[in-house]
């Protein structure tokens, strides 16, 4: 039993040795997202207003119903909308934040949304910025489920959904 139990130790130290010399799909993904590209300096030109347009378009192309709008900064806005099928749907939390595409997006933030969710008893979270998230954002485990959507992501869905910039 000892010899069992110190296996299964060793096991998992080398487990965890394993996948901390990975690299972290945070990571990876700010590698892939430095490039500037048209359509990522289009992305930080646009303004306060033509990006809440983005945001409720994508959000109701989608599938989602608007509800709700409300700036709680000038460049971060909170759309609750629902989602109306019978056994999946649900309201929904949705925060978009306008930032330059090399600033990132902290874990209290996420946070923040995390608790918005609960406060509203919304189903999940959804969190689309136009720079990226850090490293510990990923890791966040508790809380109601939160959907991260970085600036290189919002613009393969805007492609994917065709939505014009601006």
């Amino acid at each position: 039993m000892f010899i069992l139990v110190t296996v299964a130790i060793l096991l998992g130290l080398g487990l965890i040795l394993l996948l901390n010399r990975t690299a972290s799909p945070v990571a990876v993904e700010k590698a892939y997202y430095q490039p500037r590209g048209v359509e990522q300096q289009q992305l930080e030109r646009l303004a306060p207003e033509q990006f809440e347009r983005l945001c409720l378009r994508l959000v109701e192309q989608m599938g989602l119903s608007i509800t709700g709008c409300h700036h709680n900064k000038q460049r971060e806005i909170d759309i609750t909308a629902v989602n109306a099928q019978p056994i999946t749907g649900g309201s929904y939390i949705v925060r978009c934040v306008l930032i330059p595409p090399e600033l990132p997006i902290h874990s209290t933030q996420v946070i923040a949304l995390s608790s918005t969710v609960l406060a509203e008893r919304a189903l999940k979270g959804i969190f689309i910025t136009t720079g990226f998230f850090t490293e510990e954002v990923p890791k966040l485990a508790e809380g109601p489920p939160i959907e991260l959507i970085n600036g290189q992501r919002l613009r393969q869905m805007m492609r994917d959904y065709r939505i014009p910039l601006g």
